[in-house]
């Protein structure tokens, strides 16, 4: 297996095509199959289905998209850092962040990084954020912010903050003109959250077995500005962190107070693929995060305790 049968394999994957991949590679379609058929015969699996409509990868095909697409992608990015010295870092950087921490991180760091760094092309994935843990690992993301990350697992990790969370009512409910409520005031309330895979949900569900909390889950949505606009029409109640609602308690739309007695925390970190080479541009894009995060802090539009 070498690098070009790779390359041939992923074009011919994303093409569907063994026709359309020679014309995109300028490579007879014989010579295509015949190291398509090395491919399989080293590897001792079938890689593609075969049909009068083209070809899609299997299972096994899959697996290995993914693995030749990293492979090719740091491949790549080893040429730009040769050819590139530390002081004028360059190349792509992929980073993936959470709705909460995109709404306030997003366009600052990408003003941050343009400034700073002209030579880079940073490309933001806002996502789940147990869907960018997947990709970070993958190799598919050069970084990620995620939230109660175990440092046993497959990631390098910069501790960011530890968040503190807020229960989020309309005007005239709960939180309205409270800097802060216990935690039992939660028990039995009309909740809007998002859906189990969601990290927020994850962080309710684990006080939920500790005992500590009650949950009565009215709605259960995946999509953040619709758990915001039914909180503030009256449907209920939320539990959210200070970067996702800042904006609406200033204007008065919503109303947050803090959980304590016992406090909802989530860690948030910095990750990045323990099993995949960091680019020096990754580098300095994290650097970047790690003062933007300290920043928003500082200016209030998040709120927790800052690692030292």
């Amino acid at each position: 297996m070498d690098v070009r049968q790779l390359r041939y394999f992923v074009t011919i994957a994303r093409c569907g095509s063994f026709s359309r991949a020679a014309v995109e590679l300028n490579v007879a379609q014989p010579a295509l199959s015949h190291h398509v058929a090395n491919l399989e015969a080293e590897l001792g699996v079938k890689l593609f289905d075969r049909s009068t409509r083209g070809v899609v990868p299997t299972e096994c095909g899959h697996t290995l998209v993914t693995h030749a697409n990293g492979i090719l992608r740091q491949m790549a990015q080893a040429v730009r850092d040769v050819q590139q010295t530390s002081s004028d870092p360059s190349g792509t950087v992929q980073i993936g962040l959470p709705t909460s921490v995109s709404m306030e991180l997003t366009v600052p760091l990408l003003s941050a990084v343009g400034e700073r760094y002209p030579a880079i092309t940073l490309k933001v994935n806002e996502n789940y954020s147990g869907y960018l843990a997947e990709w970070v690992q993958a190799g598919e993301l050069d970084l990620a912010v995620l939230f109660d990350v175990a440092e046993t697992g497959p990631y390098n990790l910069t501790h960011l903050m530890t968040e503190t969370l807020f229960l989020v009512t309309a005007p005239g409910g709960i939180a309205d003109g409270q800097d802060s409520v216990d935690l039992a005031r939660l028990d039995g309330l009309p909740l809007v959250v998002t859906s189990q895979s969601h990290g927020l949900r994850q962080v309710l569900e684990r006080h939920s077995e500790q005992k500590t909390l009650t949950l009565s889950i009215k709605h259960e949505l995946d999509s953040l500005d619709a758990i915001k606009k039914l909180v503030a029409a009256g449907h209920g109640h939320t539990v959210l962190p200070w970067c996702a609602v800042q904006s609406e308690c200033r204007r008065g739309v919503l109303c947050a107070a803090e959980i304590r007695n016992p406090q909802i925390l989530r860690h948030v970190d910095l990750a990045a693929g323990r099993d995949w080479p960091q680019s020096r541009a990754a580098e300095v894009v994290g650097e970047v995060v790690v003062g933007l995060v300290r920043d928003l802090v500082e200016s209030d539009r998040m709120r927790g305790t800052l690692t030292p």
